[in-house]
């Protein structure tokens, strides 16, 4: 925690922390409605894959505005944006005017702001601390996430338990007051500005940085994969999996997602206590194994409980599964290429996501939730065990920091 001894590191994570909270909390909130008013898997997956396919085709500009303008003008205009967003949501429950389709518009509008979140989010922490806290600020950055997943979900269960989606999004908008306030007053020490040229060849020649380096390409691949066939189920399906799998109302939806976070804590507790001594190399292959372990208990049970424990399980390899490729990147990447890099990353996860969602929930309406699930355990395992061999067993993550081109 030395890194919160850097004032204006401290005043960004605080933003992202309660931005965090209000975004898992409505991300809990809006699967649950859209299942209350369909009753269907397919719809439910759709608002999933309309909030985050936006993010997919825009993160990339976004990734290349950062590292040509304020990466906080950016964040300070993009979580104004979105508290706009979740406003007019808030407004549209409270008329009792949300049908399905009116649900997917918002998601991408607010899918379309959020695009131009991830990117600088994830490039501010160098410009905050001087390079020797550099891994402890990314490290402690995924913590603020994981707050965020334990305390946003919990709180959703308590609130859809006992009032309803309304609730849950107005507390989301004063969450994103108040980061959209947090980010306007910090102050980061931002690197020159890159010389203005082509849009189109800044983000070719981030391609081309990635592909002539192999581990960042993995990092890139296994971001995928696990948005694809992990994440789904712990985030956009788990409305889904509570219904289908279960037979539990919001209150169990709630529980699932706060065991997500629970296991997530616990994870950051280990990264913050020593674990960010293990090597890369060796914490990369354990949560992806996790992850698959954590699907394929979901899937096998019909006990609620007993799910709980996939879930658990999920959270520690989901925390660090992005501990591990976000430390991994930060280190090895140049702060010329910072942006664009982060971007094709974030392209990653989020191109996952979304696909997974749809496929996920589509498949899901015409086969049992149990078995599409246990097929994207089986899919993690594959990957996991290919990718040991080809990619000379994770070594590439335990690269070593570059020389940063900025002024700390």
């Amino acid at each position: 925690m030395g890194t919160l001894r850097h004032g204006q590191f401290a005043r960004f994570i605080a933003g992202a922390t309660v931005a965090s909270i209000g975004q898992f909390l409505s991300g809990l909130a809006t699967p649950f409605y859209m299942n209350e008013l369909t009753d269907s898997n397919a719809w439910v997956g759709a608002s999933g894959f309309a909030g985050l396919i936006p993010a997919v085709f825009l993160t990339p500009l976004a990734g290349i505005l950062a590292d040509r303008i304020s990466r906080r003008i950016l964040l300070t205009v993009a979580y104004g944006m979105q508290t706009i967003a979740m406003t007019v949501l808030l407004v549209m429950y409270l008329a009792d005017a949300l049908t399905p389709w009116r649900i997917i518009f918002i998601m991408l509008a607010s899918g379309s702001v959020a695009g131009f979140m991830f990117a600088p989010l994830q490039s501010m922490a160098p410009t905050l601390v001087p390079r020797a806290d550099l891994v402890p600020a990314v490290q402690l950055l995924s913590i603020a996430f994981t707050v965020g997943r334990a305390i946003g979900p919990g709180l959703g269960a308590l609130v859809l338990w006992s009032t309803g989606p309304g609730l849950a999004y107005g507390i989301a908008v004063g969450c994103l007051v108040f980061a959209t306030a947090a980010m306007a007053s910090t102050h980061p020490d931002e690197p020159k500005a890159a010389a203005p040229s082509s849009l189109r060849r800044d983000f070719i020649e981030g391609i081309r940085y990635i592909r002539a380096r192999p581990a960042i390409g993995l990092a890139v691949k296994a971001a995928f994969a696990i948005g694809a066939f992990g994440a789904v189920w712990a985030f956009s399906l788990a409305a889904s999996v509570a219904d289908d799998a279960y037979g539990v109302g919001g209150g169990g939806l709630g529980l699932l997602a706060t065991m997500i976070g629970v296991g997530s804590v616990g994870a950051s507790i280990f990264i913050s206590r020593g674990g960010s001594e293990v090597r890369r190399s060796t914490l990369e292959p354990v949560a992806l194994s996790l992850y698959a372990i954590g699907v394929a208990i979901a899937a096998s049970t019909p006990w609620f409980y007993v799910g709980m424990i996939g879930y658990f399980t999920m959270g520690i390899a989901h925390m660090w599964h992005n501990v591990t490729l976000s430390t991994s990147l930060q280190v090895q990447v140049e702060e010329s290429h910072r942006g664009r890099v982060m971007s094709v990353f974030l392209v990653a996860i989020l191109g996952g996501l979304p696909i997974g969602a749809i496929v996920g929930g589509a498949l899901s309406d015409l086969l049992p939730i149990r078995v599409v699930m246990g097929g994207s355990a089986s899919l993690i395992g594959i990957l996991t065990v290919w990718w040991w061999f080809a990619a000379d067993r994770f070594h590439g993550l335990d690269g070593s920091p570059v020389d940063a081109h900025s002024s700390r």
